[in-house]
């Protein structure tokens, strides 16, 4: 990997690494700003505070259940279940007649789509289905597992492996986690195609479309510690007047800021914590390499008093939607930041000569 520099040094070798022009890479903020570019336009700063609303659809032949967790000095976690009404019923008849009422939506404002449109199209005898909606808190992270009801069971691939039948009917369906952001809203669905079962995820966008929710791949655990052992990638996003961070692929909540000056000396003092612990590597996505703001600025003085070595890597948010596809309407979100870090990081930090600059 090329040689990166610290601001202010002077260039050597600018030309740039062909394998991290195909991913869009931008490794270091010694870059010189194009002059004659124009300002970017007037964005309106996102609201920390607007609750993110997850629409989960059920039925009577389906359960979800959510769980929003309570990690670090988060509130007490909550739970929703999302069930049919036959599910209810204790006897075959009282099922049946269950079966025959309508379930009820729980609506709290989120966009109409395409999967509320057509909610009742091609259903099963029984099923009734419906959906319900619930606002959660700002950044915490929400766990959402589903299974079929009765005696069925979905059983994600390769999780049965070896066991018995009977042992079977207990096994856990299908769950997905993700740490909800701010104002963004979310559909969540499971179901069967006749091949295979599973829980699908979408983000909902404001005019009732929607796009594949991003993931990001889960560390795994030390058996014997419960830990995960080696590096901790922390993933940032700044976008005007806000700033998300955590660590990526673990089970945490997403940190939310303020960017303005008030905020400036707390946020270093936890970046400062973040840098010290052994194994840290920092992936920053940012408006650009000329960015600046309050926290933006503080968090290359704590990298600049780190050293040239310490491994970190900044991504123009244009190159992380260019590689990712990202259509114009679609928002930036801290899900494609993590899912984008993931790789840019791999790709930086093993490909990292003895020596090389890992800094801003």
């Amino acid at each position: 990997m090329k040689r990166l520099y610290r601001h202010g040094e002077p260039p050597h070798d600018m030309s740039p690494c062909p394998l991290a022009l195909s991913l869009g890479l931008g490794l270091g903020f010694g870059l010189p700003a194009i002059a004659d570019e124009p300002p970017p336009p007037a964005v309106t700063p996102i609201d920390l505070e607007q609750p993110p609303r997850i629409r989960l659809f059920g039925s009577n032949q389906v359960r979800l259940t959510l769980h929003t967790a309570a990690i670090g000095g988060a509130a007490t976690g909550g739970y929703v279940a999302v069930e049919g009404k036959a599910s209810n019923s204790i006897t075959p008849v009282g099922a049946l007649f269950s079966m025959a009422r309508k379930n009820e939506n729980v609506a709290i404002g989120m966009p109409a789509s395409f999967a509320t449109r057509t909610l009742n199209e091609n259903t099963g005898f029984g099923a009734k289905p419906f959906y319900r909606e619930v606002a959660v808190v700002p950044g915490q992270r929400v766990s959402i597992s589903a299974n079929f009801e009765g005696n069925r069971r979905c059983i994600p691939a390769g999780a049965g492996a070896g066991q018995s039948r009977d042992a079977l009917r207990f096994a856990p369906g299908p769950s997905l986690s993700f740490t909800a952001e701010p104002g963004t809203d979310y559909e969540v669905s499971f179901g069967t195609d006749g091949k295979g079962c599973g829980i699908t995820a979408r983000q909902l966008l404001a005019d009732g479309g929607s796009t594949p929710l991003r993931s990001e791949r889960e560390r795994q655990r030390s058996p014997q510690t419960g830990k995960v052992e080696g590096a901790h990638l922390y993933t940032f996003l700044f976008q005007p007047g806000s700033v998300y961070y955590r660590v990526t692929g673990e089970s945490a909540n997403l940190e939310l800021q303020r960017d303005d000056a008030a905020h400036a000396e707390a946020f270093e003092g936890a970046l400062r914590e973040i840098a010290v612990r052994p194994g840290t590597q920092m992936c920053i996505v940012a408006p650009g390499f000329g960015y600046t703001s309050p926290l933006f600025d503080r968090l290359k003085r704590v990298l600049d008093d780190q050293g040239k070595d310490f491994p970190a890597i900044v991504e123009p948010i244009d190159s992380m939607r260019t590689a990712q596809q990202t259509e114009d309407h679609v928002p930036t979100t801290f899900m494609a930041a993590a899912e984008y870090c993931q790789v840019a990081a791999l790709v930086a930090f093993l490909r990292k000569e003895p020596g090389a600059a890992q800094a801003l």
